[in-house]
C-alpha cells in the first residue's frame, strides 16, 4: 500500500449537536432541578460557541461542565450507551456526513490502508456506522482502540511492522487522542475542531473535514507519485 489513513469516528465523520444535547439532559437526570437548570444552560452556551470550557470534543465538554453538580462514571457512561441508542433514530437525531468524504474515501480505497480508530465499543460503534451508510467505507474498524496509547500499536499492524512516519496520517477531532501521539511519533496529522481549540502543533487544522480534506486528498496523491517515481 502506498500508505495509512486512520480516522477517528465520533466529531471526524459525522456532524451535529442533537446527541450532546441528548447526552447533557440524560446526565441532567440525575441532578437537582436548579443544578439541572444551569448545567443545561452552561450546555447549550458551549454548543452555541461560547467558550464555556476547555475540552478535546464535545463529549468531553458535556461531562466536564456536569463536575462541578455530579462526578461519577457510572451515570457518564449509562447516559453515553443510552444516547447512542437515540443516535440510530435518523428523525430524532439528525446527522450530517461531511460533503465529499464519501467520495473521497471510495476514490482512495486501494490507494491507501482506510482504518477507522474509535475508543466506543462495538456495540456502539457498528450500528451507527450502518445508520450513516459507511459500514464498509474502510478496510477495518478498530472499535475500542484504546487511544491514545492504542493509535499506535494500530498502525504497527497495519504496516506489519514499523510505520513508515511519511506515510501514515492520522484525522481526528480530539488532540489529545488522535493529533499528539501521532504528531510525536511523526506521522502527518489533520486536527479537526469546529470551536476552533487546538492547543498544540498538527501538519493542518480546520473547523470541518470540508476545511482540511483538500489537503488530504495532495496527500495521498503525493505517495502515489512517489512510488511512480521510484521513492520510498
Amino acid at each position: 500500500m502506498h500508505g495509512l489513513i486512520i480516522f477517528d469516528f465520533d466529531g471526524t465523520l459525522y456532524r451535529g449537536d442533537a446527541p450532546y444535547f441528548y447526552y447533557a439532559r440524560a446526565i441532567a437526570r440525575h441532578l437537582a432541578e436548579d443544578d439541572r437548570t444551569r448545567y443545561l444552560q452552561q450546555v447549550d452556551a458551549h454548543l452555541s460557541g461560547t467558550p464555556g470550557v476547555v475540552a478535546g470534543d464535545n463529549w468531553e465538554a458535556v461531562v466536564r461542565l456536569a463536575l462541578p453538580f455530579i462526578n461519577d462514571t457510572a451515570v457518564w457512561q449509562s447516559a453515553f450507551l443510552e444516547t447512542r441508542a437515540f443516535m440510530l433514530d435518523p428523525v430524532q437525531c439528525p446527522l450530517e456526513v461531511p460533503d465529499g468524504l464519501v467520495t473521497f474515501l471510495r476514490t482512495v480505497r486501494g490507494t491507501v490502508d482506510l482504518v477507522l480508530a474509535t475508543n466506543s465499543p462495538a456495540e456502539a460503534c457498528f450500528p451507527l456506522l450502518e445508520r450513516l451508510h459507511l459500514r464498509d467505507a474502510f478496510d477495518i474498524v478498530v472499535p475500542s482502540a484504546g487511544k491514545p496509547q492504542g493509535l499506535e500499536s494500530i498502525a504497527h499492524a497495519r504496516w506489519h511492522g514499523a510505520p513508515l512516519p511519511h506515510r501514515t496520517l492520522s484525522i481526528g477531532d480530539h488532540y489529545d487522542n488522535d493529533i499528539a501521539p501521532a504528531w510525536a511519533l511523526g506521522w502527518s496529522t489533520v486536527h479537526i475542531s469546529p470551536h476552533g481549540y487546538f492547543p498544540g502543533p498538527s501538519t493542518v487544522r480546520g473547523r470541518t473535514l470540508e476545511d482540511v480534506l483538500p489537503f488530504v486528498w495532495q496527500w495521498v496523491e503525493s505517495l502515489a507519485k512517489d512510488d511512480d517515481d521510484g521513492n520510498s
